[in-house]
């Protein structure tokens, strides 16, 4: 009953936070399908030994460490888009750009560290999987 309420509660909030600058988006270097969803929804079954080593070492790099960097890059460029409006130049806001460019590197290795730990966790049959289902998605 926990878990339902946290991710209504979560889905609330994100939905709020969309509605308010639907404009603003975001993005990583490369987009990069992760497996959670899929376990979370059900396309892909997952033991409860799985689920635990997910929590213990894959939940720590996405919704710490990514989601950490992913809003920092995100404050800086609602700043340089303020920037922008106020007149600023591509040099003016350059020191920025090239901050937030890294922290996105930064934010893209935790990615691929939590895509490879996925890997390991999840047999090969699961992967294979996970696999077919992402090439689905990322066609839409």
């Amino acid at each position: 009953m926990k878990k339902y309420l946290l991710a209504i509660l979560f889905l609330g909030i994100g939905l709020n936070a969309q509605e308010k600058n639907d404009n603003l988006i975001m993005n990583d270097l490369i987009v990069l399908t992760m497996p959670g969803q899929m376990i979370k929804s059900g396309q892909i079954d997952v033991s409860s030994e799985q689920m635990e080593r997910i929590m213990k070492e894959v939940q720590p790099l996405m919704h710490v460490k990514y989601q950490a960097k992913t809003n920092e890059a995100f404050g800086l460029e609602k700043h340089v888009q303020k920037l922008l409006c106020q007149g600023k130049s591509k040099e003016d806001v350059k020191p920025y750009l090239d901050q937030i460019a890294a922290i996105k590197r930064e934010a893209i290795d935790i990615k691929i560290d939590a895509y490879r730990v996925f890997q390991a966790i999840l047999t090969p049959e699961q992967w294979q999987k996970f696999v077919e289902l992402s090439k689905t998605q990322n066609k839409r």
